[in-house]
């Protein structure tokens, strides 16, 4: 479910500029980029074509590498017509390209994967050379007409989509961001067929943004659909809206071989015989599935949509969403709990079921469980994720629950609260000759629990403990030591706790007969702040989050506490800091809390962020006063 759009594989998150634009300026351009799908009946059958024509200009040598080019095609799929040259002007000469070697394509935890690639070299690029590429990308699967967008990682002069359908079919199609480009439309009715045609210039670039919301909430792009096609006065229906969406989903699901299930019901028996309610049944199951399955991603035409029987995923240990999702609703309805099918988007679609009722929609899948009345998600897939909270990168997201071939419901993933993923942090600091020693026990539940974990077992054979709390934490300062670790790579009872002692030299200031110190060892925040000018689309949050820090700091003998920062706190709806010092004997507590309560930002709220971290900033800087009595 990972192929649906290959134009999705280029766009991680991304700045777009819609300045004016002086081309001669550029050091690479787009001339015209120009998609027009093609839809015929010919022979009794649907034949479905988009042919592509792009045009680049070179104005330096400084971007050379656009010359290596790839045009991504897979089993629903094939290109033909493939053309390809350099001209260069000074020379008026027109170089083909001459070799086009295929890959097969493979990466992250793809395990196996019908995506391929023609890959090739446009040849003579220099100063001033134009590029012209030409190629017809047939289409097998009227599900799969994919999308076109206006925007790419370069400036466009010119770029034009043009839909041209037959009488015959019905087409359908949703524009999002439009309204971010000057674009002209024109609708034209000709004697057989009906042309749909998108053109904008001085479209402006996009580039690489880190921590933005998906580009796909912002760039002007066109899903297009067809609703039905009529053939020899039978009309088929493929995607005029969810109902023929889920229709075909569910037609997927139907073709399961599920092969011979007494294994797969003898396991689901034993975990849960010694259990008495739904709940702890399914948590029983559930963990069982996440321990046991490992995950690997097949992308291997409709097999990336079509669920493995559970014989076999049981059988080979391991299995992709759907296959993974197919053996929990196996399982849990086995033992008599309630559950269904159930495919979802992850937050990089900003999609709804309702208004683009095509596969695009989604490219996960996972279970839902009914139990006491309560909705549970459960994503497998995801190795660490507790019992009972659904995987971060589907918070929000409508989820397509099938509850039988011609019944489905859409229920929305609930967003985490804070304290589900909360870090708790309670540190002892003790002064000697002028060296903080520090012990520290970390606690963590929920998302942050999952990604402490994620980072221990992907750095446990490169780094030893000490460099990995070194890398993953800033405490103090680069002059941190540590000893005492105990770092463990499991969690028990959903929650996890590590303990480490750190020594901190050249971090106490000694001024005369006074001693200056810090209280706050750690700083969460300290550089998340948002560069206005180039942070255009939104931010982020992978999830909404809490921190806690409680210090001690125990007063050296021979020394007096001469001034404590002042209580302070900023406590807003989605964001806040709360700081509180107080004299207990001969030690000072000083309590923080740190928060995340959205998952995230638009531009407009920016600058009162912006000034949220300047004041936490300031907070973070203020010290203690310890004078020699």
């Amino acid at each position: 479910m990972q192929k649906l759009l290959l134009f999705l594989l280029f766009l991680g998150p991304i700045c777009w500029s819609q300045d004016v634009i002086d081309f001669e300026n550029e050091d690479y351009y787009f001339i015209k980029r120009n998609h027009h799908l093609k839809i015929n009946i010919e022979d009794d059958e649907l034949k479905i074509a988009n042919e592509v024509y792009e045009n680049a200009k070179y104005n330096s040598s400084n971007a050379l590498m656009f010359a290596s080019e790839f045009i991504h095609f897979d089993s629903f799929t094939n290109i033909a017509n493939l053309e390809a040259f350099t001209e260069n002007p000074d020379t008026k000469s027109k170089i083909e390209v001459d070799h086009f070697e295929t890959k097969d394509q493979f990466g992250g935890s793809v395990f196996f994967s019908d995506q391929q690639s023609i890959n090739f070299i446009f040849p003579a690029v220099g100063k001033g050379a134009e590029t012209t590429l030409s190629y017809t990308e047939n289409i097998k699967d009227p599900h799969f007409l994919g999308a076109f967008r206006f925007g790419t990682y370069v400036p466009t002069k010119e770029a034009t989509y043009t839909i041209e359908v037959p009488k015959g079919v019905e087409i359908g199609f949703k524009s999002f961001n439009l309204d971010a480009i000057s674009i002209e439309f024109e609708k034209k009715e000709l004697k057989k067929s009906t042309v749909y045609t998108w053109s904008a210039k001085n479209i402006g670039q996009f580039r690489k943004e880190a921590g933005s919301l998906s580009v796909l909430n912002y760039l002007p792009h066109i899903i297009p659909y067809i609703k039905s096609y009529k053939i020899k006065r039978k009309t088929t229906k493929v995607l005029g809206g969810l109902p023929d969406l889920y229709s075909w989903y569910a037609s997927l699901v139907e073709q399961v071989d599920n092969g011979d299930l007494t294994d797969v019901y003898v396991i689901a028996n034993s975990i849960t015989e010694n259990l008495n309610s739904d709940a702890e049944k399914a948590e029983a199951i559930f963990n069982w599935v996440q321990q046991n399955i490992t995950y690997v991603a097949f992308e291997d035409g409709l097999g990336g949509f079509i669920p493995r029987g559970g014989e076999n995923v049981y059988a080979k240990k391991y299995g992709d969403c759907k296959d993974m999702a197919n053996l929990l609703y196996l399982m849990l309805n086995h033992v008599g709990i309630e559950a269904y099918h159930t495919w979802i988007g992850t937050r990089d679609r900003p999609y709804s079921y309702n208004e683009v009722p095509t596969p695009i929609v989604d490219n996960h899948m996972i279970t839902i469980a009914l139990i006491n009345g309560e909705t549970i998600f459960l994503d497998a897939t995801d190795s660490y994720v507790p019992y009972g909270m659904p995987s971060s990168f589907t918070q929000g997201k409508e989820a397509l629950v099938g509850k039988s071939k011609d019944n489905y419901t859409i229920v929305v993933v609930p967003i985490q609260e804070k304290e589900k993923s909360t870090t708790k942090v309670e540190t002892s600091i003790q002064i000697e000759n002028g060296i903080v020693q520090a012990s520290s026990k970390r606690s963590l539940t929920g998302y942050d629990l999952i990604d402490f974990i994620v980072d221990v077992k992907r750095n446990k054979d490169d780094k030893s403990p000490s460099e990995f709390l070194s890398s993953k934490f800033i405490i103090g300062n680069n002059k941190a030591t540590y000893s005492n670790i105990d770092l463990k790579d499991t969690a028990v009872n959903n929650s996890y706790t590590t303990s480490y002692d750190v020594e901190i030299e050249n971090y106490v200031r000694s001024i005369g007969n006074k001693l200056i110190i810090n209280p706050n060892l750690e700083k969460p925040l300290s550089n998340d702040k948002i560069d206005l000018e180039t942070q255009k689309f939104g931010k982020e949050f992978k999830h909404k989050l809490n921190r806690e820090y409680i210090t001690t700091i125990a007063i050296p003998e021979g020394y007096e506490l001469k001034s404590i920062p002042k209580n302070s706190a900023d406590e807003q709806e989605k964001y806040g800091y709360s700081f509180q010092y107080s004299l207990e004997g001969n030690k000072l507590k000083v309590t923080q809390q740190i928060y995340i309560n959205t998952i995230a930002l638009q531009n407009e709220e920016f600058e009162v962020y912006n000034t949220f971290i300047k004041n936490l900033l300031k907070v973070y800087k203020k010290s203690i006063l310890l004078e020699k009595k």
